[in-house]
């Protein structure tokens, strides 16, 4: 090479680390450092896909692309949910049919319980399930904690699936129906459901210690989630 033929800069190849940037000029090389920005996770957010089925079962996987899982959740729930609703309701009905077949009058409240359970079990799954089949959890998909404690006041365990926090979601939203069906049930027409199942609540339960446990209970369980969920999303941002 001749000494006055000029030098001319290829451009920069990209490697895993910082790659040294040459001037082309005589004399020593620059050397430079690339800094390189985080790229963002593709995909539908893992909170979005979980809030979407923990309101509409379902709707969390279609949004991922999951369409089979989400006609299973939003079929299935709805399946279970019509059946104890027709059972509930043809109490009268089906109690006389029952005695005419000679079948213990037990099946109808393991009926009624099973039915309730399966609802339960794949709303939670449902949620959970949306949220795993979302994009891969990343810290910068946290809510504010502000944000996800609100969440978590309107609906315990939204906060924390907008936290990244799947198993404290379905813990809370766990509860929440839990409470949900003992307030059904301590209400007159749930006293009749029961009363029709040869069920019956005991004495201290609506006497005793049941009132104050269950007026106790959901603000203990409000409280504990909005903190829960605004802690959470907090610890998630700062990593």
């Amino acid at each position: 090479m001749r000494a006055d033929q000029e030098v001319y800069d290829l451009g920069v190849v990209e490697s895993g680390k910082p790659s040294p940037v040459f001037t082309g000029v005589r004399g020593a090389p620059k050397i430079t450092h690339i800094r390189r920005e985080r790229p963002e996770p593709p995909g539908v957010r893992p909170g979005l896909a979980g809030s979407l089925s923990m309101f509409l079962p379902g709707l969390g996987q279609m949004v991922t692309g999951e369409i089979a899982w989400g006609a299973f959740y939003l079929t299935w729930m709805a399946w279970c949910a019509a059946c104890l609703w027709a059972v509930l309701n043809s109490l009268d009905r089906i109690g006389p049919t029952l005695r005419v077949l000679d079948l213990p009058p037990e099946i109808l409240a393991i009926a009624v319980g099973t039915l309730a359970l399966l609802t339960v079990t794949l709303h939670l799954s449902a949620v959970d399930h949306a949220q795993a089949q979302a994009a891969v959890w990343d810290s910068r998909f946290a809510a504010h904690p502000l944000v996800a404690g609100l969440a978590s006041l309107v609906l315990p365990g939204w906060g924390q699936l907008l936290a990244g926090h799947r198993r404290r979601a379905t813990l809370f939203l766990g509860s929440v129906w839990i409470l949900v069906s003992a307030w059904l049930i301590v209400t007159p027409r749930g006293m009749q459901v029961l009363a029709r199942l040869g069920l019956a609540v005991p004495q201290a339960m609506r006497d005793g210690w049941g009132p104050v446990v269950m007026l106790s209970a959901p603000v203990v369980l409000w409280v504990i989630a909005v903190y829960d969920a605004a802690a959470g999303a907090a610890a998630e941002r700062r990593a």
